[in-house]
C-alpha cells in the first residue's frame, strides 16, 4: 500500500491520507506534539518576524470534529536570540493530569558556544500563556545539557534529560556511584566513568520533578551517549525513560530506567545489540505505553552492528522490567529517527526514515503496523509510504499522536529552507499484519543501492563537498598527495573533542605533504556557527561544508565522527569510524611511510 503526499490546504482529504498543515513560517523546524484536554497541540521553532537573528518556541491547538480540524492561532512560548537549535536537540512540552502544560526549550547559557540550558515554561490556560520557571538543573556549569522527556506525574511533570556538568569539570577515574538499584540489579553506580584521573568526566542522565517550582535533580546514569534523544512515559508503577547508554568499551545500545516503589532501578538494557560506536549516532529511541494497560509499552529505536542498520521494535508486558525479542521493522536501508505509538489493540505503529536507491535520493517516512503474538514471531502489516523527505539531518524527526481514530504525524520539509508539515491518516489505514517476514519484503520493494565498498584497497568514490567561499572540491581533484578526510559536524561532541588531535596530525605531516581535510555536515542554517567554531578552535585545515550530509550517505556512516586516509592514488588506505588520536600508533606509521622520502636511485 503506498500513499502519496500532495501539497494541499489544512484539513483537506486526500484518500485515507489528511494533510493538517500547521500555521507555520518558513524556517520552521523542530516539530513535538502532545495530547491535550482541547486537542492535539503542536510546539515548533521558527524565525521571529519582528527580530531577526532572533527564534521563536511556538504553540498551536489541532481543534474541531473529523474532517473540520483546524489549527488555533500560534502563541509564542518564549522567543530569543540566544537560543540553542538543532535538528536532533528539539523542544517539547507535557501535559499534567490537572491540565497544566510544560514546555522546555535549549538556551545558551554562556559565551561559549557549546555551553546551553534546558529552560522551562509552565502554562494554566492551555497554552495561551506562559511563565516562565528558570533551568530545570541547578549545576550552573557552562556544559551542554539537552535531550529532554517530559512525563506526568504527581500533579507535574516529571523531566529527563542529558546533561554535560560532568564534562566540564575534571574527575577522578571510577568516582560517581549512586545509589543501590532494585529487581536485583547491580548497583547503579557500578558502571564508573571510564574516564583517566584528571580528565573530563562523562554526559550524565538526570531527572527531577517539576511543578509550580523546580525540584532537585537526580543521577540516573553516570555515563551515557553524548547526542542521542531520549524518551519517557508513565505505567502503573511509575516513570520509565529509555536512552542510548555508553559503556567503557563506547557500545551504545538502549537502556531503560524505571521508577519502582523502592527508588529508581539500575540501568537494563532493552536488548544487547553489541553496537560498538566511539562517536555519535544521534538517533535514540522513542517509547510508548497502552492508553489502558499500563504494564504494556514498546520501543523503537535504530542501530548498526556490524554496520547493518535496522529499525527495531520490542514490547515489554510487565512494565519495562523484561523485553521479548526485537523484531526489525525496516525495509533494508533505514536512516533510523524512529517513533512509535502502542494503538488500543496493543499494535506498534512504527515510523521511521528510509534512504532512497542513490546518495542523493531524498528519504521517505515509512509507517508499519507490528503485532506481537504470544510464542510465535511477531507479525508484520506492509509498509506504508507516508512522506518524502530530504535525506540531510535537516528534516530531523518525524513525531507521532493520536487523535480520536486518526493517527497525526509532524515532519520537517525541506533542506535550506525547512517548513514543519503535518498530516495524519485513519488508524484502520495502515495494512493489519499478515507476515512475519516483513523486513524482507520491504527490503525487495523499497531498499537502496549499497553506499561506497570503505574496504582497505578500495578507489575514493565520486565525492565532492564546498569551500567557504561556495567553490567545489572534489576527491578526484585531491589526488597526487594524501588526504586525510575527516567527516564531523559542530553539534557531535566527539568531533568536537578531536580537532585538538588532527591539528597536531596537520602540525606534523602536513609540510610533508599530507592534506588534512575537515567536512563539516551541519546543516545550512548552522554555517555561521561552523565559522564561528573554526575561529574559536583555530582550526589549521581546510574545511568543507556539506549541508545535504551527502558524506553520510556515499560513504554510509551510521555515527560521526568518521576519518578516511586515502593515497596520492585515491586509494583507501585506512579508516577510523570514531575519534582520531594523535598518538594513534597504526595511522602514525601510516603516515610516517606516505611521508618518507623516496629511495635515491
Amino acid at each position: 500500500m503506498l500513499l502519496a503526499l500532495a501539497a494541499c490546504g489544512g484539513g483537506e482529504e486526500k484518500g485515507p491520507l489528511l494533510l493538517l498543515d500547521p500555521p507555520v513560517a518558513g524556517g520552521s523546524m523542530a516539530p513535538n506534539l502532545l495530547p491535550t484536554d482541547r486537542g492535539l497541540a503542536l510546539t515548533w521553532l521558527e524565525p521571529a518576524a519582528s527580530a531577526p537573528g532572533t527564534l521563536a518556541l511556538r504553540f498551536s491547538r489541532l481543534e474541531g470534529p473529523p474532517g473540520l480540524r483546524r489549527w488555533t492561532p500560534p502563541r509564542t512560548v518564549v522567543s530569543g536570540g540566544d537560543f540553542f537549535a538543532n535538528w536532533a536537540d528539539f523542544p517539547s512540552a507535557a501535559r499534567a493530569t490537572d491540565g497544566a502544560l510544560l514546555a522546555h526549550w535549549l538556551q545558551r547559557s554562556g559565551a561559549g558556544t557549546y555551553s546551553y540550558d534546558v529552560e522551562l515554561a509552565r502554562s494554566i490556560d492551555g497554552g495561551d500563556s506562559w511563565t516562565r520557571l528558570g533551568p530545570v538543573h541547578d549545576d550552573g556549569t557552562l556544559a551542554e545539557h539537552g535531550f529532554v522527556s517530559m512525563v506526568a506525574e504527581a500533579g507535574g511533570f516529571r523531566v529527563f534529560w542529558l546533561d554535560g556538568r560532568e564534562t566540564a569539570v575534571p574527575t577522578n577515574a571510577g568516582d560517581g556511584g549512586h545509589g543501590r538499584g532494585t529487581d536485583g540489579d547491580e548497583a547503579a553506580g557500578g558502571k564508573g566513568t571510564g574516564e583517566q584521573a584528571g580528565a573530563r568526566g562523562a554526559m550524565t542522565l538526570r531527572t527531577a520533578w517539576v511543578g509550580s517550582t523546580l525540584g532537585s535533580g537526580e543521577l540516573l546514569d553516570e555515563r551515557v551517549c553524548e547526542c542521542c534523544q531520549t524518551s519517557a512515559g508513565m505505567t502503573a508503577e511509575g516513570a520509565v525513560v529509555v536512552y542510548r547508554d555508553r559503556s567503557p568499551d563506547e557500545t551504545r545500545d538502549i537502556s531503560i530506567v524505571r521508577r519502582t516503589s523502592e527508588g529508581w532501578s539500575a540501568p537494563r538494557a532493552v536488548h544487547q545489540d553489541g553496537w560498538r560506536v566511539p562517536g555519535c549516532p544521534v538517533n535514540g529511541p522513542f517509547l510508548s505505553i497502552h492508553p489502558v494497560d499500563r504494564e504494556r509499552l514498546a520501543v523503537a529505536w535504530f542501530t548498526a552492528p556490524e554496520n547493518e542498520p535496522r529499525v527495531l521494535v520490542a514490547f515489554s508486558g510487565d512494565g519495562g522490567r523484561s523485553f521479548g525479542d526485537p523484531v526489525r521493522v525496516d525495509g533494508g536501508a533505514p536512516l533510523g529517527r524512529a517513533a512509535v505509538l502502542i494503538d488500543d489493540a496493543g499494535d506498534a505503529l512504527v515510523a521511521w526514515l528510509e534512504a532512497g536507491g542513490a546518495p542523493d535520493d531524498d528519504a521517505t517516512i515509512f509507517l508499519r503496523r507490528v503485532r506481537e503474538s504470544t510464542g510465535a514471531p511477531a507479525q508484520l502489516g506492509e509498509p506504508v509510504a507516508f512522506a518524502t523527505v530530504s535525506a540531510s539531518r535537516a528534516s530531523g524527526f518525524p513525531r507521532l499522536a493520536r487523535l480520536g481514530d486518526d493517527l497525526l504525524i509532524a515532519w520537517t520539509e525541506g533542506s535550506e529552507l525547512t517548513r514543519v508539515r503535518t498530516g495524519g491518516l485513519p488508524l484502520q489505514a495502515l495494512p493489519a499484519p499478515t507476515t512475519a517476514d516483513g523486513a524482507a519484503r520491504g527490503a525487495a520493494a523499497h531498499g537502496s543501492a549499497p553506499p561506497w565498498n570503505r574496504t582497505i584497497g578500495s578507489s575514493a568514490p565520486d565525492y565532492r563537498a564546498a569551500t567557504l567561499d561556495g567553490q567545489q572540491v572534489s576527491l578526484a581533484t585531491l589526488r597526487g598527495r594524501p588526504v586525510l578526510l575527516n567527516i564531523w559536524a559542530t553539534w557531535c561532541v566527539p568531533c568536537r573533542s578531536e580537532v585538538a588531535d588532527l591539528a597536531d596530525i596537520h602540525a606534523r605531516f602536513g609540510g610533508r605533504g599530507l592534506e588534512v581535510i575537515g567536512v563539516s555536515v551541519d546543516e545550512a542554517t548552522n554555517r555561521s556557527r561552523v565559522i564561528e567554531f573554526i575561529s574559536v578552535a583555530h582550526v589549521p585545515y581546510r574545511i568543507l561544508l556539506d549541508p545535504d550530509d551527502r558524506a553520510s550517505r556515499v560513504f554510509g556512516l551510521r555515527s560521526l565522527p568518521a576519518t578516511f586516509l586515502f593515497d596520492p592514488g585515491g586509494v583507501l588506505i585506512w579508516s577510523r569510524q570514531g575519534v582520531v588520536h594523535r598518538n594513534d600508533t597504526e595511522l602514525v606509521a601510516i603516515l610516517e611511510d606516505l611521508a618518507a622520502p623516496a629511495p635515491a636511485r
